[in-house]
């Protein structure tokens, strides 16, 4: 495609024109790429026609990135020509000012004269391809009628040979209104021929890899030849951005090579090295591709996680709080989609590779190996018997299993569910495991769910909260065992509501005992926890005589940070968790109240009470009537 787009181009060099050529197409799909490196070798070899020297065009390249008027697009070209026409011996002289480089868009000829250059040896426009990029990508202070009349000038009155570079649906966007074609009206007297650029992602994939990789890195080399059917789908799935796939590829070079260096100390890791190295690339690669786009930031980082975590879906799902039908998706919804439409294909989130790419950290594989190691449960350095069944029964690798096979493992994995050995988000996806096919086993459904809550409670003391329970799954609200996957999914969501408020009682017990040995740690305990504790009402867990007593022994510079403490723990727009500690306050300022009018108080003990006191109260009014 681009030899026959390099042909239409010689042609256009030797006909007599007074018009120029747009090479059309998307960004990022080597545009660019194409005219330095394989369009303007020939073009510099090519002789002009009617040369009585037999001289050759010089091709120049000029982005319009961020430019602001014409002048700056004459300088940038009188920049490309300086050192091209100095190297032939043409004469130029130092310190041209801007008065001069004005000259130079509409007349050539004066402003080499001036410098001294004969006519004989003089360069001019029917010398010269001057290619105009990113035209698209100019400035809204540029108008593009502006660059289109001084486009024309250079093609009618100069005779000039012009190459513009863009993408022309942007353009249509810029000067099209009230549905009226104006920028074919415009184009019409300025371009001659429009050529589409497209592509071939598979061959400029070959092409970079082999001169980039095939000799310094030839283990990344060989791994990316072996995934390149999935990197080339990404890329040609995003309108064959190549600035995409060269941002992945340099990006993953750090991942891949650290953590393969990481993996060749690991024995544990022998018999899965390639399933991870495969997980880390199906996370890694759409994440380099939504961010560099610019679809992934800051405002929709965490929806991410909510994709990669868990068997998939999202328990609102189960218990009533799913979105209208004809509601917008979220951006979580069309990354998934786009990038892993199979709710039944695991997906796996590497945080240090997330913040990694998003450039909030640098790469570490001390996370990584952390991270590997709570994805695939290691105990004793060795994956579990139950997570290799579990393995085995992943879809779609089920399928190709005997039925013997299949009843087996799925047995298996019932007999660890009823010791209680599975993490908690893990039971509705083993229930489905059970009964999924249409429940091919057989089972009986009753027996079943109860089977699986007497297994869940068994192993309660084993389990960690979760923070955001998610479950991996998603299944059709049609299906004939929704109801009881839902059963299941809800008694897991029991179980965690009971571990967390185990949890916080114990924090909240922690919390209280730090508060009445050690104020200052208090302190930079809840500040260090702020957004755990910050939406705790655990004051209201405390008995206030116990709490003032620790007060009163608070030394004076103590009860100022205590004041300020509640400044900001109850600021304006107050978090509704926190309402009932409006009482604790009330309760608290009457008993400060009552020591600062107390005779054997001091007097800078009363200005720390006081100054306590007004942070108490203000604390009060921020709480709704």
């Amino acid at each position: 495609m681009n030899e026959e787009i390099t042909y239409r181009i010689e042609q256009y060099l030797e006909l007599d024109t007074n018009y120029a050529i747009i090479i059309n197409g998307d960004y990022g799909i080597g545009k660019t790429h194409y005219i330095k490196n394989q369009l303007f070798p020939k073009i510099a070899q090519l002789k002009i026609p009617n040369s009585e020297k037999d001289e050759t065009y010089i091709p120049i390249l000029i982005s319009l990135f961020g430019v602001k008027s014409i002048e700056d697009i004459q300088n940038q070209i009188f920049v490309e020509l300086y050192p091209i026409l100095k190297k032939r011996g043409v004469k130029i002289v130092a310190g041209l000012g801007n008065t001069v480089l004005k000259h130079f868009g509409s007349n050539l000829k004066d402003l080499l004269s001036e410098t001294g250059t004969s006519s004989e040896s003089l360069t001019d426009y029917r010398k010269i391809l001057i290619c105009i990029d990113d035209l698209d990508r100019k400035s809204s202070e540029l108008d593009l009628k502006e660059v289109f009349g001084f486009v024309n000038n250079l093609v009618e009155n100069l005779n000039a040979k012009i190459l513009l570079i863009a993408n022309e649906d942007e353009l249509r966007k810029e000067i099209n209104t009230n549905e009226i074609d104006n920028y074919s009206l415009l184009r019409e007297k300025v371009i001659g021929i429009s050529v589409s650029f497209s592509t071939n992602v598979s061959l400029t994939f070959d092409r970079i890899i082999k001169s980039k990789y095939q000799t310094a890195n030839k283990p990344y080399f060989d791994f990316l030849i072996e995934h390149k059917k999935n990197i080339v789908h990404r890329i040609s799935q995003n309108k064959d951005n190549l600035r995409n796939l060269l941002f992945f590829l340099e990006h993953f070079k750090i991942v891949f090579n650290d953590t393969t260096n990481f993996l060749s100390t690991e024995n544990k890791f022998d018999t899965i090295k390639k399933n991870v190295l495969e997980e880390i690339l199906n996370f890694t690669l759409p994440i380099s591709i939504e961010y560099k786009m610019g679809k992934l930031n800051t405002t929709n980082f965490a929806e991410i996680k909510e994709v990669f975590q868990g068997f998939s879906f999202n328990i609102s799902r189960f218990i009533g709080d799913s979105k209208e039908a004809n509601a917008p998706k979220t951006y979580a919804e069309l990354f998934k989609e786009k990038y892993s439409p199979d709710d039944n294909v695991q997906r796996v989130y590497f945080n240090s590779i997330f913040n990694y790419i998003t450039g909030q950290t640098s790469f570490k594989v001390e996370q990584i190996a952390e991270e590997l190691n709570l994805v695939y449960k290691f105990e004793d350095n060795t994956i579990p018997e139950r997570e290799k069944v579990i393995s085995k029964l992943n879809y779609w690798d089920c399928v190709d299993l005997k039925s013997s096979e299949y009843r087996s493992f799925t047995s298996s994995l019932l007999k660890y569910v009823d010791k209680g050995e599975f993490s908690l988000e893990q039971y509705p996806t083993i229930f489905h495991y059970a009964t999924r096919f249409n429940n091919l086993l057989n089972y009986n459904i009753e027996n079943l769910k109860k089977r699986f809550k007497k297994g869940i409670r068994k192993g309660q003391h084993n389990y960690k909260y979760v923070t955001s329970i998610h479950f991996r799954l998603s299944v059709d609200r049609t299906s004939e065992f929704y109801q009881d996957l839902t059963e299941i999914v809800e008694y897991c969501v029991e179980v965690n509501k009971d571990i967390k408020e185990s949890q916080q009682l114990k924090e909240v017990t922690d919390i209280f005992d730090l508060f009445s040995s050690d104020f200052n740690a208090f302190l930079e305990k809840v500040e260090e926890m702020n957004s755990e504790f910050m939406f705790t009402p655990y004051f209201t867990k405390y008995d206030l005589n116990k709490i003032w007593r620790v007060i009163k022994k608070l030394d004076n510079t103590q009860i100022i940070n205590l004041g300020f403490y509640f400044e900001g723990r109850y600021r304006r727009n107050i978090y509704e968790g926190i309402y009932s500690e409006k009482q604790f306050l009330e309760n608290l300022n009457e008993k400060v109240e009552n020591l600062i009018l107390n005779r054997t108080t001091s007097k800078l003990k009363k200005v720390t009470l006081e100054f306590l006191n007004k942070k108490i109260k203000e604390s009060i009014q921020n709480f709704p009537e």
